[in-house]
């Protein structure tokens, strides 16, 4: 299971090695269509964020028309469970599930008192809440690995975010931002420990990062001209994906392990690209976007060539797949409902 969150996310100075790399615009025969996973009894609205290597699939669906959401699983066979909230919550999304299936990951909300609660699952749906840094009143918890680590942000009333991990037994720490700066969010770690995110500086400019297993952070290299860099997903091959800025459109971005940063292109005839998983064998998924802002679930073949998957009939992404190649994310429908969605090889 290699997916990545939406995410807004130095030590060992391997970045002046990097040099930036052409991506080809090759394009793949078109996928056929996902299969719709479907929305709780009496809902009209789902979505998926991420696919494990077992099938297990997790994300969202309301219960009733323009109802709150709750965090659901999808077993391999499609069948929808509903992992309910926190007392006294009535919202929750599901952003990851480990490859073992044993632990979910995600946040719960409208409690009194703390807009959004990081919590976690076991596979029977008991639920878990995460501890809170001092002072914070939203946080969330986007990924956890085989180990049941999971990560993840948490901001206050300053809007401050900060990157933070929980270990196995759900004790926090909190992963330092680079030197000089001021921001972090982390958004995905690896089974082998290692956390990407983003640190960024007091005017707000973001620069990707990864943390190693004791929490050291080191500077991911953007493409020459690019700003506000993010790294969302890493796979356990050492492959990091995520995004940057550059000319006022998003930019995909993919990381070898050497550092190499390559820009993915979007669809031919597309303006923009966004990346935001990678399995091991350097399949990266996301969406990419024409001119009039539509959004196409596309994934990129570890030679860079991006293959459309067809689906819906409005806006469709990709947020998760597996190790083989299986993935997962959204179509749209005509009345603008999203399906959780699931697209095979």
């Amino acid at each position: 299971m290699k997916t990545r969150s939406a995410l807004s996310i130095a030590a060992i100075a391997v970045a002046a090695a990097m040099t930036a790399g052409t991506a080809t615009a090759a394009t793949g025969a078109e996928q056929t269509a996902g299969t719709d996973l479907g929305v709780l009894p009496g809902g009209d609205n789902s979505l998926a964020f991420d696919v494990n290597d077992g099938g297990l699939v997790v994300g969202y669906s309301n219960a009733s028309a323009g109802g709150p959401n709750r965090a659901v699983l999808w077993d391999a066979q499609g069948r929808a469970k509903d992992f309910g909230v926190l007392p006294g919550d009535s919202n929750s999304v599901a952003y990851t599930v480990n490859d073992k299936g044993t632990a979910l990951v995600g946040t719960s909300y409208n409690k009194h008192g703390v807009d959004e609660q990081p919590v976690k699952w076991n596979r029977s749906g008991a639920v878990t809440e995460l501890p809170l840094p001092d002072g914070a009143t939203t946080s969330r918890a986007y990924a956890v690995n085989d180990d049941g680590t999971a990560v993840g942000f948490a901001t206050g009333a300053d809007g401050v975010y900060k990157a933070v991990k929980w270990n196995a037994d759900n004790k926090l720490t909190l992963l330092p931002a680079l030197p000089g700066d001021k921001a972090s969010g982390a958004a995905w770690i690896t089974n082998r420990g290692t956390v990407a995110g983003y640190s960024k500086d007091a005017a707000g400019v973001s620069r990707a990062v990864t943390w190693n297993s004791a929490g050291q952070v080191t500077p991911l290299n953007a493409p020459e001209g690019h700003t506000n860099a993010q790294a969302i997903s890493a796979s356990d091959t050492g492959i990091v994906v995520g995004n940057s800025s550059a000319g006022g459109t998003w930019h995909a971005l993919r990381w070898s392990p050497n550092g190499e940063v390559t820009e993915l292109k979007p669809l031919p005839g597309d303006a923009s690209a966004n990346a935001f998983g990678v399995n091991d064998a350097g399949t990266v998924i996301g969406f990419s976007v024409d001119a009039a802002g539509k959004k196409k679930a596309v994934t990129w073949s570890a030679d860079g060539t991006v293959t459309h998957l067809p689906g819906g009939e409005g806006d469709s992404g990709v947020y998760g797949i597996n190790d083989a190649g299986v993935t997962a994310g959204f179509t749209s429908k005509a009345d603008g409902k999203n399906r959780s969605t699931l697209w095979k090889d």
